[in-house]
């Protein structure tokens, strides 16, 4: 298979195909719009024997098609006895060395386009239904199926966007964000998209573990300054009794917020006939941006309701003597610092 390259003062591009592989990898095929309420090529019917194509452009097969005047295409009536699903296309033709808009008549469904980068490539404008017996279309039964044409993201510098545009995406450093036409909405940062770590337990400033053939497993993901995270763990051992409550470790790399404390989920159940539990788990900051300092629930001492409550921690052995084949589930998200 030869090499193929271009252009170059002794290579130029010298046919019609040699440029449509080149152009189409510059954008996707469809209509140049900002926004799909654009009437660009949109097609509409009125009732006759006719729709009509508004002005606008458009790339096919790597191809520039511009229509600068209002085009009416007449529509072809239906003989059959039930409605027939029709497009209005634009047709890229290597043999006529053209595009144009053409009215394709399909049956029950609407007809298949071609899709021949070396012949016919054709893309959809709009979609009519043609009654059993009729030759017209109204405004109802004309459906827009216009594909638009790619736009990439477009680069900024803080303080000096570019005007919104509506669907166009920018990016100002490591951020994303979307125009709705008025202003640019943050879409989205830097983040994780999935990943695991160990958690390290702790009571007081010594670390413990859950047993060698515990499950203890930490998941997260990272959406700009927020983390998913829940922890895991299944316990294959009876972890010394302690005098300090449990504190585990978040994700490496990802402190939490300094200026406010973080609250998450919990809920304990336990195989060896003591019940269960489920309460909040809360990061300190004035403890440590790095572990959840406290598993909290929240208890009162009277049988009466109008008992104020109070809220305790979680330790390993009490209230449950947390062992082997019990399970203990954190769950929630906090803001990174």
């Amino acid at each position: 298979m030869a090499e193929f390259s271009a252009p170059f003062d002794d290579a130029p591009i010298a046919t019609q195909s040699q440029w449509s592989r080149l152009a189409r990898r510059w954008g996707l095929d469809g209509v140049h719009a900002s926004d799909p309420a654009d009437t660009a090529l949109k097609v509409t019917g009125n009732g006759s024997g006719n729709v009509t194509l508004a002005v606008g452009e458009a790339f096919v097969n790597g191809f520039y098609y511009k229509n600068d005047a209002t085009k009416t295409i007449a529509i072809t009536a239906n003989a059959g006895s039930a409605a027939r699903v029709d497009m209005v296309i634009l047709r890229a033709s290597m043999s006529a060395k053209s595009v144009t808009a053409v009215y394709k008549t399909g049956g029950t469904s609407a007809p298949t386009l071609a899709a021949d980068e070396e012949g016919v490539y054709e893309i959809p404008l709009a979609q009519c239904t043609v009654a059993a017996g009729s030759s017209v279309v109204t405004a109802v039964n004309v459906l827009d199926r216009r594909w638009f044409t790619d736009r990439g993201a477009v680069p900024g510098i803080p303080g000096a966007r570019r005007p919104s545009v509506r669907g166009q995406l920018l990016v100002e450093g490591t951020k994303l964000y979307v125009g709705n036409g008025a202003d640019w909405q943050w879409l989205m940062s830097p983040g994780v998209e999935e990943d695991y770590y160990t958690p390290q337990w702790s009571v007081g400033g010594s670390n413990f573990h859950w047993g060698t053939a515990a499950t203890n497993i930490g998941r997260y993901t990272v959406r700009g300054k927020r983390v998913d995270l829940v922890i895991h763990v299944v316990p294959s051992a009876n972890p010394p009794a302690s005098t300090e409550p449990i504190m585990v470790s978040l994700p490496p790399g990802l402190p939490a917020a300094y200026n406010h404390r973080a609250i998450l989920n919990w809920a304990y159940t336990s195989n060896n006939d003591e019940g269960g539990g489920i309460g909040q788990a809360v990061i300190y900051p004035t403890s440590s941006t790095t572990k959840i300092a406290r598993l909290r629930y929240a208890m009162s001492n009277s049988l009466s309701s109008t008992a104020t409550p109070n809220a305790f921690s979680v330790y390993t052995n009490k209230p449950w003597n947390i062992r082997t084949g019990d399970i203990l589930t954190i769950d929630g998200s906090y803001w990174l610092a």
